[in-house]
């Protein structure tokens, strides 16, 4: 830990009166319903595309170390103040005069989303931008660390969120979810890899976020597998690999040794060739009914004994957020003690659902 991350304990900010949410650029809308259905001590304050603020009700104050119950939310903290100049060195030296920018553990600065993850070449993360910004902030001050280092867990993070380029929202948060490690609540995964496919990304975020080790004996079984994103990731983890769709893999994927073809729709498959799998992960092109009923045929198949599911979830509209909470008992019901949702970072319209069928095969997270 640096000097200055070892001072933050001794400096404890002041509540707001506001937080701020981060969200998919497009997801404003549903973040907020979702969010107010849950929270009513909450006021819709202020909203741009991919971040919204809400007022806190002094009567039912949050918690200083306060979790959101969402799944649209990718990250949140509380909002402290806003800093606007077209000149960025101005902007840089108001920040460093900023209450708490020295004391906090790290500070994390990043853009809003500017349109769908997967568009035109956009990924999620620290963009061009926020880096050089972040790099002149570096030269500026006096932290021994630099902007964006991953936190730890509870650290006291300072976040500058670029709303616009001459406009940079101020707050902080506690880092009590892994996510809320993360810069804009998005891991720094190396987007200019070469892969298949987007689901590469989006299933190693899932598993950075929700905790879940698999092991390079585990077997796992892919529904929807084509044309190999996520079986790659899997393969290069050593994983016995087993691919389920009716439409071709890439030749690299069907050339290694450990993946398993199984050239048909899901409905086609045999239950009994998933009595040796030890993870589902599922990507189909179904609504989210579809899906649940798929993994829960398979799941109450005789012999079949899965550690866990990774499921991406489609939305073809918003109308499925209220309906999360159902979905959740129902994968529940099928003897998983642990189930969570997230739209993922790297997720379009669509969101993430992990089960594990027992909570100590959950790892800690370090980073």
């Amino acid at each position: 830990m640096s000097e200055t991350a070892a001072t933050s304990t001794k400096a404890t900010p002041a509540v707001s009166p506001f937080i701020f949410v981060v969200c998919q650029n497009g997801a404003e809308a549903a973040t907020k319903q979702e969010i107010l259905a849950h929270h009513p001590n909450l006021k819709l304050s202020f909203s741009r595309p991919g971040f919204i603020t809400f007022k806190v009700d002094p009567e039912k104050p949050l918690p200083l170390r306060f979790t959101l119950k969402s799944t649209l939310a990718r990250t949140y903290g509380w909002s402290t103040s806003k800093l606007k100049s077209e000149n960025a060195d101005e902007l840089i030296d108001q920040l460093l005069e900023t209450e708490h920018f020295d004391a906090a553990s790290r500070v994390h600065l990043w853009q809003r989303d500017l349109t769908l993850p997967g568009k035109n070449g956009f990924e999620p993360g620290v963009s061009e931008l926020a880096k050089a910004i972040g790099s002149q902030i570096d030269a500026k001050s006096k932290r021994t660390d630099q902007v964006n280092q991953y936190a730890a867990a509870d650290d006291l993070v300072f976040d500058i969120i670029m709303v616009e380029p001459d406009q940079w929202w101020l707050g902080f948060h506690y880092a009590v979810t892994p996510a809320g490690r993360w810069p804009g609540g998005a891991p720094m995964l190396e987007v200019t890899k070469e892969v298949f496919s987007r689901a590469y990304f989006k299933l190693k975020e899932a598993l950075l976020w929700s905790g879940i080790k698999i092991k390079p004996a585990d077997v796992c079984a892919e529904i929807g597998s084509a044309p190999g994103g996520a079986c790659q990731f899997l393969l290069e983890h050593d994983c016995e690999v087993i691919g389920i769709d009716s439409a071709e893999m890439e030749d690299e994927i069907l050339a290694n040794p450990k993946f398993t073809h199984i050239r048909r729709r899901s409905f086609e498959v045999k239950k009994k060739d998933f009595k040796p799998v030890d993870w589902l992960v599922a990507d189909m092109n179904l609504d989210p009914g579809g899906t649940l009923e798929t993994v829960a045929s398979i799941c109450g198949y005789e012999g079949v004994r899965l550690k866990g599911m990774v499921l991406t979830l489609k939305m073809s509209d918003w109308s499925y957020v209220p309906k999360i909470s159902e979905m959740i008992k129902q994968v529940r019901e099928l003897g998983f003690q642990v189930v969570k949702t997230r739209q993922l970072a790297f997720n379009r319209r669509e969101f993430c659902l992990v089960a594990i069928k027992n909570k100590i095969t959950l790892r800690k997270t370090k980073r």
